[in-house]
């Protein structure tokens, strides 16, 4: 596993001189070194955002290495607990770096090969942290076993993706409970109360969305408190019991191999049933 720090060029940068123009001095210093890279995760971490999010980076920079050495061991963590439920996993390369505030983890094709992205601004926290580099590897190692060539926003292929990270992590860390496992963090109970009692709308709805590929940002984004039938990133809480009852007695294995065409089907008969 490789373990690639970009959160020290952002620290350096950051301790330079915090109030000289900022924008130009994070593309030359800490963007433009790793150009590839971040050319590779734009749709998460977008350089339009810089000139609104940077001030406030900077001025976390003094508590940026510890928590950049606290995700190294989160993913190290999590690394044992995916080769220990597969032995033949491949290698998950990561890479740490301070993000814009958009999204705490991510997967993405570097070079061919699915890399993992945190941004430790956005790290959770401890023991919720490994959680994520989970779900996260999770995802790289079902794009190299089946979901390579899955469409990037249908439905279907999300709820399955998603609810596979939940519904592994899940087994594979069963003393944390439902809202570490879909929101990396305590405390969201309430929510999860409010998409169990909304369940048979949002099977309803999914049965309807299935093979959209307009909706995802509305089933997989949102805040916990959002107005709605459809409670924020509920998706995820859908997809985890979907995928849940889906694969119950069936080796992680199995599951990821399962081909698009498949997962939609049985998405489409689990929701059919009553809840």
């Amino acid at each position: 596993m490789l373990i690639q720090d970009l959160v020290t060029p952002f620290a350096e940068f950051a301790a330079a001189d915090p109030g000289a123009d900022l924008v130009s001095r994070w593309h030359a210093q800490v963007v433009e070194p790793y150009a590839g890279l971040y050319r590779a995760i734009e749709p998460w971490l977008d350089p339009a955002d810089a000139p609104r999010s940077l001030p406030a980076l900077v001025g976390r920079r003094a508590e940026l290495p510890s928590r950049a050495r606290r995700a190294g061991d989160a993913v190290r963590a999590a690394g044992e607990l995916l080769r220990g439920a597969l032995p033949d996993a491949g290698r998950v390369d990561t890479v740490l770096l301070v993000g814009m505030g958009a999204a705490n983890g991510w997967v993405t094709r570097v070079n061919g090969e699915p890399t993992l992205f945190l941004a430790v601004d956005q790290l959770p926290e401890p023991g919720f942290d490994v959680v994520l580099a989970l779900h996260e590897m999770i995802h790289a190692e079902h794009q190299r076993r089946a979901a390579y060539d899955w469409p990037g926003s249908r439905f279907d292929a999300d709820l399955f993706r998603e609810g596979l990270a939940v519904s592994a992590t899940t087994r594979l860390l069963p003393e944390i409970d439902g809202s570490g496992h879909l929101w990396f963090a305590a405390g969201r109970q309430g929510w999860i109360g409010r998409c169990r009692a909304a369940e048979t709308a949002l099977r309803r709805r999914a049965l309807a969305d299935l093979t959209r590929e307009d909706v995802s940002d509305l089933w997989f984004s949102g805040a916990a408190d959002r107005d709605g039938e459809l409670p924020g990133r509920c998706g995820y809480w859908l997809g985890g019991d979907l995928v849940g009852r889906l694969t119950a007695g069936v080796p992680l294995e199995t599951a990821m191999r399962w081909p698009l065409a498949d997962v939609s089907h049985r998405l489409r008969r689990v929701l059919e049933r009553p809840g």
